[in-house]
């Protein structure tokens, strides 16, 4: 077989070219510490570490998903620690104000003061997030909460707000984050109404208003304030779910970012011994191929 030097050249110079494209691949990989530029690189390996991306971007989501949600429940459980610090307040100023020893002004001051309280309760329960109502269901753009003298309109609904932090479609029953107005209020806001008749019989402070709250007022406040322990204690239940999960996504975020790098990232010390080599079989390529390559002008005039 007649090999000529037209073969030659066109065979070193293929072969320079192809250990420069091997040199220039070595840097752009040490440049970046990442191993794949390109499907061409390995195509196993790009595939992997697109579903690696895949399950980072899902397991994020889920993961903010789970922050917002522990925000939005830490919010509504300080508030309910207030309102039941309120209700323990109320019981025991109605206490003091049924044991038939205090004048009728006493008792009405009383009574003003209870009145301040339900007010209290109400910005509480008008409380925001982010300018989002937290007690007012799914209608959480608007104050849920009005009071026109003794009169008290809830506007919000009782729709259930979910965040999903796991693959699936969320369950409202289980994956809610909130508190609608009757969950913290009762139905038709009984405790809100029981409060207001109590400060009336407050207000009036006779004697026989003084036995009803001795007898009934007192129990009317505990029943709601048992019914507001109750709303409290599911969403603590809630919370430490969310909390557990955010846990597991955190420690799975770990895992996924652990599993991309060792797919993705380049060994850097067998990279540099690669560059080296890289480096030697170019350089020596040139000399080989200068003894090979036809003279020039140039040769001929040095």
């Amino acid at each position: 077989m007649r090999i000529t030097n037209n073969s030659m050249n066109y065979n070193f110079l293929s072969s320079l070219n192809k250990s420069l494209e091997k040199i220039t691949k070595i840097q752009a990989q040490l440049s970046d510490g990442k191993a794949l530029h390109s499907p061409s690189d390995d195509p196993i390996k790009v595939v992997r570490s697109l579903r690696f991306s895949s399950s980072m971007t899902l397991n994020n989501q889920y993961t903010q998903n789970a922050e917002d949600a522990l925000s939005w429940m830490n919010t509504s459980d300080n508030n309910m620690q207030d309102l039941s610090a309120i209700m323990i307040s109320i019981k025991e100023q109605v206490i003091q104000a049924s044991n038939g020893t205090n004048p009728q002004a006493a008792v009405q001051t009383i009574g003003d003061s209870i009145d301040n309280m339900i007010n209290h309760m109400i910005n509480i329960g008008n409380s925001q997030l982010g300018g989002r109502y937290i007690f007012a269901g799914q209608n959480d753009k608007v104050p849920p909460f009005t009071r026109n003298g003794d009169t008290i309109t809830y506007v919000g609904d009782n729709e259930k707000i979910s965040m999903q932090i796991h693959p699936g479609s969320a369950d409202p029953s289980q994956d809610s984050v909130n508190l609608t107005g009757a969950d913290v209020f009762g139905p038709n806001l009984k405790i809100l109404n029981d409060l207001i008749d109590i400060k009336n019989h407050l207000m009036s402070g006779t004697e026989a208003d003084q036995q009803w709250l001795s007898n009934t007022g007192l129990a009317l406040i505990e029943d709601g304030h048992d019914k507001m322990l109750q709303s409290h204690t599911k969403l603590g239940t809630r919370m430490a779910m969310y909390d557990m999960a955010k846990t597991m996504l955190d420690n799975s975020n770990t895992i996924i970012a652990g599993d991309q790098s060792t797919n993705d990232d380049i060994d850097v010390a067998k990279g540099i011994l690669d560059y080296k080599n890289a480096q030697n079989v170019y350089t020596t390529a040139l000399q080989i191929g200068a003894k090979i390559m036809p003279m020039s002008l140039a040769d001929f005039l040095r």
